[in-house]
């Protein structure tokens, strides 16, 4: 009897111990459990397929889902000119299903006042990023056009002001861009809606318009075909570098024109995450534009990027916003 009562008590502390031991494990995996990153993700990009953002976004997005191991959705939405994809992010849940990559266009609409809303105050920045290349947007002219030169261009304008036609998508970067170069070269133009860089190219050499400012890998194929003449490069600063894509165009300021434009690309959330969430997605991107697959895609178009340092790009976004509104101001874009 001894020994079946004293066989039972040690069953009974071993359950009693097993029981408490799993509880803490429990207690312990729950209350320390990292964040995790929902199964299913779509990534609003307010641009149309097949266009620089577009490629950029599905070359990045392929080699998150890799490293995060979710499905990552690309949905090209333009409607409304983007605004209608940044809403749908910044009214989102916090969960990162729902994100948006875009680039500095983004700043500019909320500077001109197309869209109320801006990135520092109404989102949660997830990363920004930079072009690792010297120079950015080209000018081009139709190949059959008087302009072969950005003399010729600058010649004609002034000639007959606010006559010359530059295409532009309201709001857009190149419609910065043609509002910089007109106040640098003493000029006056006249700005024509004319939708993304593709639907400006189609424009320029059905002579729709003059002259338009676009994305050198788009731009690249009409110049190859002599269907455009390119005749400056935007340096993305006061050093004027040229674009690797157009090695042999000038830049502005080798052409002495005063004026550069850099575009920082935005990795944006629903305001109100999880910083320990924004912190993961942030590192499987900055992992992703490192990734010698990654580019081997986006070098050779000129898209190759690197990361800020959050501090860093949330610093870079809120000066651009601010250079951006004065810009805007300046040049008369402001929607009342």
């Amino acid at each position: 009897m001894k020994k079946l009562l004293a066989l039972a008590l040690v069953f009974t502390v071993c359950i009693s111990f097993t029981f408490a031991n799993g509880q803490e494990e429990k207690g312990s995996s729950t209350s320390e459990s990292p964040v995790k990153w929902v199964k299913s993700v779509e990534v609003q990009v307010p641009a149309r397929a097949g266009g620089g953002t577009d490629v950029m976004a599905r070359t990045l997005g392929n080699q998150v889902a890799k490293l995060a191991g979710n499905t990552i959705t690309i949905v090209n939405n333009t409607d409304g000119s983007g605004v209608v994809a940044m809403e749908k992010v910044r009214t989102a849940k916090t969960d990162g299903s729902t994100i948006l990559q875009f680039h500095s266009t983004m700043l500019i609409k909320s500077a001109t006042g197309v869209y109320k809303y801006n990135a520092v105050d109404d989102f949660s920045i997830i990363g920004v990023s930079h072009m690792t290349e010297l120079a950015g947007y080209v000018l081009v002219a139709s190949a059959d056009s008087q302009y072969k030169t950005v003399d010729d261009l600058v010649k004609a304008a002034k000639a007959a002001p606010g006559t010359l036609l530059f295409g532009v998508e309201t709001g857009g970067t190149a419609h910065i861009e043609s509002g910089l170069f007109a106040k640098a070269a003493g000029i006056k133009v006249k700005f024509v809606e004319a939708g993304s860089d593709t639907e400006k190219l189609t424009a320029l050499v059905g002579k729709n318009i003059d002259a338009c400012f676009v994305n050198p890998n788009q731009a690249k194929q009409y110049i190859q075909a002599e269907k455009a003449t390119a005749l400056g490069v935007v340096s993305i600063d006061s050093t004027g570098g040229r674009s690797s894509v157009l090695p042999d165009v000038p830049s502005f300021q080798e052409l002495g024109y005063d004026f550069a434009f850099g575009t920082y690309n935005l990795f944006l959330g629903p305001k109100g995450m999880d910083p320990a969430l924004i912190s993961m997605i942030r590192d499987y991107y900055v992992q992703a534009a490192a990734d010698p697959s990654v580019n081997a895609i986006l070098e050779p178009a000129g898209f190759a990027m690197e990361f800020y340092s959050p501090e860093v790009g949330l610093a870079a976004v809120k000066k651009q916003q601010m250079e951006l509104n004065e810009v805007t101001a300046e040049l008369g874009l402001v929607k009342k």
